[in-house]
Order: C-alpha cells, then structure tokens, then sequence
C-alpha cells in the first residue's frame, strides 16, 4: 500500500483540522447559548415565587399594624412578580439579561396558570386591605387569602420544576452529544485534543455556572419556604403554619376522641411601649416576650406569633375538659407570670401584661377557624374587663360579642342618619348657685331600643373607630344650641365638650374646632374641651402644639377625669391646661373618707397655684355637696344639681334662672 501523498495528506489533515474546528466550535457556540439562555430564565422562575412571597410578608405586616411598610410596595412586588412571568412567555431583557421565550407549550400553560393565581392573589389582596374589619384571624376572606397565596407557591414551583426538567433534558442531550464528538476528536491528532480540552474546559465551565444557580435557587427557595411559615423576628411559626398545626391537632382530637385547648395571647398597651421606645425597640420586646412564652409551655405544646403583638398557644392531646381547662389555666398563669416582670429594653425599663382568651376543643367550636375566633373573643373580653388576665370562652361570652358586633352594625347607621342627639348637664357655680356653665352628653335614639346612654356604646365606637364621626355631630350640635341660647338673649355661661383621642390625635383638630366656632358666631370663652389624661398624653408633642393652636383662638382645654391617669402631676406643667375635672371617684363618700378629702385638697391647691379652675364632678348627695362647697372649688356638677337634660329642659332652666324670684337650686335631702 503506498503511502498517502504529502497533497493528499495535507488536504486530509485540513479536512479534519476544520471538521476538529467546526465541532469545537459548535460545542462552544451551543454551551454558550445554553448558559446564554437558561441562567436568566431560572432568574426569572425564581424571582417570580421571590417577589410573591414578599408581597405576602410585607401585606401580613401592614395587616397587623406592626410595620411601616407602604401598600404600594406590596403591588410594586407583585408587579414584578408578574413581569418576570411575562418575561418567559414573551421575552424581555433587564440588567440580569435577556429572557427567551419559553417554546414548550405545556410550561407555557403552566406560566399562564400562575399569571392567573398572581392576579388572583392580587384582587384578595386588594379586597382584604380594603375591608380591613372583615379580616380578623381566621375569618373567610383570611382563610381564602392563605389559600391562593399556597396555591401560587404550588404553581410557581411547578413552573420552577418543568424548567429543570427541560434544562436536564437538553443538558443530558448536550452531554451525550459531546461524549460523541470527544471520541471522533481524539482521532484528529494532537491539535484537535488541545482544542477539545479548551472545549472541555468551556463546558465544565458552563456546568458549574448552571449548578451554581440551581444550589442558589434551592437555598432561595429555603429560605422562602422558612418565610412562609415562621415568623422572621421571633423565629415563631407564623399564623400559616400555626393554622397547619390547628387543624392537625384538631383532626387527631376528633380520631382520639379527646382535646385540644388554644389560648391567644395580646399584649396590653404594647402601642404606646412602641411609640414610646420607638419600632426597633419594640421589635427586641417581642422577641424577649417570645422567650418568656417559650419558657413557660409544656413540652408538647405549640406557640406562634400570628402578626404584631399577638400570640397563640396550642395545648392538643388532652383527655377531657376538665384536663384541657386545668392545663390551659396553668399554661396561662405561667405566661402572665413571666410576661409581667419587668424588661430592660437598652436601658429602658419597661412593664408589660398580656390579656388571654381561651377556648376548647369540641366544646367551644368543632373547626380550627370558629376555635381561633372564640378565643380572640375571649381575650378581649379579658382586656376590657381587668387587663393582665385570662377567660375561658363561654356563651355568654358570645352573646356580649353579637351583641357588640350589632351595636357596631348599628352605629353605622346611626351616624349616617344622624341618629344622636345631645343632652345638657349644668354646671353649678356653688358660691352663688347660679349655671356658669353645660357639658354636652351624646345621647343615641336607637329606631327600636329607644335612647341609649353613652356606656351602652361609646366603648364599641372607641374600637370600631367610629368614635371621630360622633364627636364631630356632638361638637356641632351643641356649638349650635350655645349659639340658639345666646341669640335668645340667655345666659348658659360655657359649653363643655368632649374630645375623644382619636378625634384629638388628627392633625387638622385645631382647625376642625375653629370652623365651629366661625361657622355658629361663638367667641373662644362660650366653648371648652375635655380631653382625658391618656389621651393627652398618647402623644405629647402633638399635645402640646395642639394646645397651643387652640391657645390662640381662646379655647380652654379641661383634663377630665383627673387624678385616675398614672402620669397627670408629671405632666401638669407641660399642658397649659385652663380646667381641671375631679373624678367623681374622689367625690364619692367624700364625707367620711379621710383620705379622700385629703387628695381633693391637694388637687385644688394644686389647681389654684397654677391658675386653673377645678371642677368637682359627681356630687350626688347633701353630704357631698356641703364638703364640696366648703373647700376652694368653685364649681360642681352631678345629679343633686342638675341630671343630663333636653335642650328644651335645659331652656326652662336658663329662663328661670333670670327670674330673680325663683330658687334654681334643688332642695336639699333631708
């Protein structure tokens, strides 16, 4: 055989050499394009469930009143969400790079799926901020928010799943392709070995890139999963997991036939803690509270923190109902044990209480949702009666809480109706027993109850936050009356108003009472307003310029209720205040109470070296008015003087008191 000419050789050799090149550069040019192609795409499937997921986070704090996020960041997250979704369906570019289109047409359903579950996710989300009353903690629209927030994490991590899938696929190809090549190139001689372990070199490369990104997708989508079911400050579950948890416990109580007993936990005032130490420091004292309710659990049973400050505890697995209450009593005498001693916040000292509501397990409701909301309902029972307590749900319990949420219903209409009117109490110079003065009480006429006094409603429209709304109707109505009585040529001396906190706390309030004042021709000394000393003092410096605001137009500011705030002799000297109200608490028995007597002195003593004038409320016997008149207060008020009446009693009263001829003082109890 001869040996090949040195042309044919020379031709072969090139032949090969360019077929080695043409194969090293199709391997080069085909990985490139992989890594090109797919690295933004896994970008995108996981910044699709990254973006949802803090939309979710970031909603759950706005929800729970405990951050200071914008709602426009939630849709911000959910915009993004939906554009890298749009991305890999009809491509796109950003900084991270440019997205190709999906060809495959069941991922490209699949992504289509999780536009669907992201707008949906959006118009619960939309609906849920907007209704915020209808939102508590397992109520219907709670439930299905929790329910299509899982559903898009299930869909986004089957779109997550199919792109693996498909990149594993032509990776394999890519690979099967290559062993191919390498034995045909290992042929071609020692230029094509060294082109092909540069080729080597570039697919390594391009492999590692792509395993990098699937181990940094897989420790993303952890650490979204941790997210989504424990709480990121307390390291709690979060209230998806404890609902998980609920239910679960509930399903083997029904099996076992035995008990599950659920305690929610509220912290008392922890709003005023933070605004006092400021959301940093309030963060750090509920991480200490976690602790504390950790430390004082049973082996067995389960905390979370469902948002905010409020907390649960599932105690599951117990016999009957008398085991379920023994334990949850003694878990809940543990927590307020442990939660009330005293807290160093970064040199702060801070005192803290919690409110708990229990409820059992088949006995208080048959389903996990019903046994949350009779336990909240619990707890704010125990709030509003004492505070740094605990109850165990009852029915009656419940029918206080229908009968709450239908005053709440019924205030609605009330204040779109303007179903209030306005009652006048005098007030009573006792040196020469003349009126120098009305407080205007709100009085509700209910269609079907009648009139309703204030203790019947004003603490559901303190909650509610309807309380503004009435304040406003109380203070144009008796502004409107004062300027009827002075038209008529009488003489009602000031009218006296009360002020709400949330009414109090707006900025625009000085202006609110100065339009009043305008719009019915009354001069700043015909109106005064009462303001409690809590209310003052939620917030001093908007206290103080309010203060001052008012100052200006001559309107006179009245602590009521003084002496039962826990601050009011500290903060005298900062709240130029013209009046002060003695609490009837002080008035009462005030004859034959020692003690009583003395702190009245005190108080006006107090009132006269700082040019105020005092105010004793409640005089309601003889004995009480004696003592009252004898001291240096000028003026009083009560039922022996003159009980809450009609504009037209309060009418008759005023002509009679311009009848020289006539006693106004009530006649004396014998």
């Amino acid at each position: 055989m001869k040996p090949p000419k040195i042309g044919h050789l020379s031709i072969g050799f090139g032949v090969t050499l360019l077929i080695s090149l043409g194969i090293v550069g199709y391997l080069s040019f085909t990985g490139d394009q992989m890594a090109r192609r797919h690295a933004p795409q896994i970008d995108a499937a996981m910044e699709i469930k990254h973006n949802a997921t803090m939309a979710h986070l970031w909603f759950e704090e706005i929800i729970s009143g405990d951050r200071n996020e914008l709602i426009e960041d939630v849709w911000h997250y959910l915009d993004e969400s939906d554009w890298y979704a749009r991305a890999l369906l009809e491509g796109g570019s950003n900084q991270e790079g440019t997205f190709v289109p999906l060809q495959s047409k069941s991922m490209r359903q699949q992504i289509e799926s999780v536009r669907k579950a992201l707008d949906q996710f959006r118009r619960i989300a939309e609906e849920r901020y907007g209704n915020y009353a209808a939102s508590l903690p397992g109520s219907g629209i709670d439930q299905k928010f929790d329910q299509v927030f899982a559903g898009f994490i299930d869909q986004a991590d089957q779109v997550k799943s199919l792109l693996q899938a498909s990149i594993n696929a032509e990776m394999k190809r890519f690979e099967q392709i290559t062993v191919i090549l390498v034995v045909m190139l290992l042929t071609t001689g020692i230029i094509v070995a060294v082109s092909l372990f540069r080729l080597e070199g570039q697919r390594t490369y391009y492999l590692l890139t792509i395993e990098q990104r699937n181990k940094e997708i897989e420790s993303q989508n952890n650490r979204l999963d941790y997210l989504a079911h424990f709480d990121s400050l307390c390291g709690l579950p979060n209230r998806t997991l404890f609902i998980d948890r609920l239910e679960t416990a509930i399903t083997h109580a029904k099996r076992k036939l035995n008990c599950v007993a659920m305690l929610f936990i509220d912290l008392d005032r922890f709003k005023s803690v933070n605004d006092r130490l400021g959301h940093d420091n309030g963060d750090k004292l509920l991480t200490f509270v976690a602790k504390r309710i950790q430390q004082s659990l049973r082996e067995d049973d389960s905390v979370a923190r469902l948002g905010g400050d409020e907390f649960t505890v599932i105690l599951a697995d117990l016999d009957d109902r008398d085991q379920a209450t023994a334990a949850a009593q003694s878990v809940a005498e543990n927590i307020t044990h442990e939660l009330a001693k005293s807290y160093n916040i970064n040199g702060h000292q801070v005192e803290l209480s919690a409110s708990i509501g229990i409820a059992i397990y088949p006995y208080d409701a048959q389903e996990a949702d019903e046994l949350v909301i009779n336990a909240d309902h619990a707890m704010y029972e125990a709030k509003k009666n004492t505070r740094d307590s605990f109850l165990f749900y009852s029915d009656e319990i419940n029918k206080r809480v229908k009968r709450t949420l239908q005053v709440e219903h019924d205030l609605r209409t009330a204040i779109r109706e303007q179903q209030f009117t306005v009652y006048f109490q005098p007030q009573w110079d006792l040196h020469n027993d003349t009126i120098c003065g009305f407080e205007a009480l709100v009085r509700w006429q209910h269609p079907t109850e009648g009139l309703m006094l204030p203790g019947e409603f004003i603490q559901i429209a303190e909650y509610s936050g309807q309380i503004a709304e009435i304040d406003l109707m109380v203070l144009k109505m008796a502004c409107q009356q004062q300027q009827q009585w002075l038209k008529q040529g009488l003489k009602p001396g000031k009218m006296a108003v009360n002020i709400s906190a949330m009414l109090f706390s707006q900025s625009d309030i000085a202006k609110i009472v100065s339009s009043n004042i305008t719009e019915f021709c009354l001069s700043g000394h015909e109106l005064e307003l009462e303001l409690t000393e809590s209310a003052m003092l939620h917030d001093i410096n908007h206290t103080k310029e309010v203060f001052k605001q008012l100052g200006h137009i001559g309107i006179p500011l009245a602590i009521d209720d003084f002496g039962t705030g826990y601050s009011s002799m500290a903060y005298l000297h900062n709240l130029p205040a013209k009046v002060i109200k003695i609490d009837r608490t002080f008035i009462r028995d005030i004859e034959r109470n020692k003690t009583g007597q003395a702190i009245v002195q005190s108080m006006l003593e107090l009132a006269e070296n700082m040019g105020m004038e005092a105010i004793a409320e409640g005089i309601e016997t003889n004995q009480e008015h004696g003592f009252v008149r004898s001291t240096k207060c000028r003026i009083g008020q009560g039922y022996l003087l003159g009980r809450p009446m009609t504009a037209e009693q309060a009418h008759s009263l005023l002509i009679s008191q311009q009848d020289e001829n006539v006693t106004l003082m009530p006649p004396r109890e014998q």
